[in-house]
């Protein structure tokens, strides 16, 4: 029998994998613009990378989080995977913020 709650949770799970999927087409995005000729400061890359830290372990979470059935896991990871989806989204909102204004026009 499925349980609904465990479905929501994991569904949960899945929508903290899609802002990281998101930051990667940010930093593809910064890449290939940089390659292109319009670099970004030097500083600019080690504050580009800060919201991997919190994707990282968001990801590592989610996975956790599909592969286990003990309610109490997964009551502590989804709740995990999506804060620290929240916060990689806040860092990204902020890193790409402080890169554009450090980036001379």
């Amino acid at each position: 029998m499925d349980n609904p709650r465990l479905d929501m949770q994991r569904s949960a799970g899945k929508l903290a994998i899609f802002p990281a999927g998101i930051y990667l087409l940010v930093l593809f995005g910064v890449v290939v613009s940089t390659a292109s000729g319009s670099p970004i400061p030097l500083i600019g890359w080690p504050i580009l990378l800060l919201p991997a830290a919190a994707f990282s372990y968001s990801i590592i979470d989610a996975v956790k989080l599909h592969r286990t059935s003990d309610i109490a896991e997964t009551t502590r990871l989804w709740r995990r995977s999506l804060l620290l989806a929240v916060i990689g989204t806040g860092l990204m909102v902020l890193a790409v913020v402080i890169t554009n204004r450090i980036t001379p026009l």
